[in-house]
């Protein structure tokens, strides 16, 4: 492991976070979504290398800024965690102020607020952000994120495969989707298929089927599939 070295604090906050024990991998806002101002507690991410892949303090930092502004979240903690195919990615645990947290709204706020590869890869619901003894969140208590089908992000490059990931992002109740990303390993069943399929022809105006779909089921196939269709390149 990496050795860690010293970073330096937010502005304004010098003398309180040197004297703080050991840095943990994440970073906590307390009080997001209530009256007045937030209480903030400062977590520093020591970055490593996990292949090509440098997750940095700043990356989590962004993330937990996106989700303080979004209304009625009485808790956050953005984690880095281990993905056995990707390496690290970033996970949100967020605790409702209220009953009824609209996550549609939530992810479409994300994605709206931030680029693609920078979403977090999950946002999960949580009653309480657990704590230590010490009072700082305890990531180890959180529950594991669901990550299935989770692949390298790839982003889209032209506005048709920025809606196609868009529409299975919405579809499948994911933060993000990038253009590798496997309709069916993200757990994508015959009514998402539908959904998706119904989608499409308004949004780009051509019709797909949903047999289409199950044969090209991440977005660059899709996207060539479309090609095909409307006898672009052949």
């Amino acid at each position: 492991m990496a050795a860690i070295k010293a970073k330096k604090p937010p502005a304004g906050e010098s003398a309180a976070v040197s004297s703080r024990p050991q840095p943990s991998p994440y970073l906590r806002i307390v009080g997001a979504g209530r009256p007045g101002p937030a209480k903030t507690i400062w977590k520093l991410l020591e970055p490593e290398w996990k292949g090509e892949r440098l997750m940095t303090t700043a990356a989590i930092q962004n993330v937990r800024d996106v989700l303080a502004a979004y209304p009625g979240l009485a808790d956050i903690a953005v984690l880095a965690r281990e993905h056995e195919s990707v390496g690290q990615v970033l996970v949100a645990y967020i605790v409702p102020g209220s009953p009824g947290l609209n996550m549609t709204a939530l992810h479409t706020h994300v994605r709206e607020h931030m680029p693609g590869s920078a979403v977090p890869a999950a946002i999960v619901v949580v009653d309480a952000i657990p704590v230590n003894s010490a009072g700082t969140a305890d990531p180890q208590a959180l529950p594991a994120p669901d990550l299935r089908g989770v692949a390298p992000y790839r982003s889209p490059i032209t506005p048709r495969q920025e809606i196609l990931c868009t529409i299975f992002a919405e579809v499948l109740a994911r933060t993000r989707c990038g253009v590798d990303d496997n309709f069916f390993t993200l757990g994508g069943e015959s009514i998402d298929a539908m959904l998706i399929a119904s989608r499409v022809g308004p949004a780009i105006g051509q019709e797909i089927t949903m047999n289409e779909l199950f044969d090209a089921p991440t977005v660059a196939e899709l996207d060539l599939l479309l090609d095909r269709l409307s006898g672009v390149g052949g």
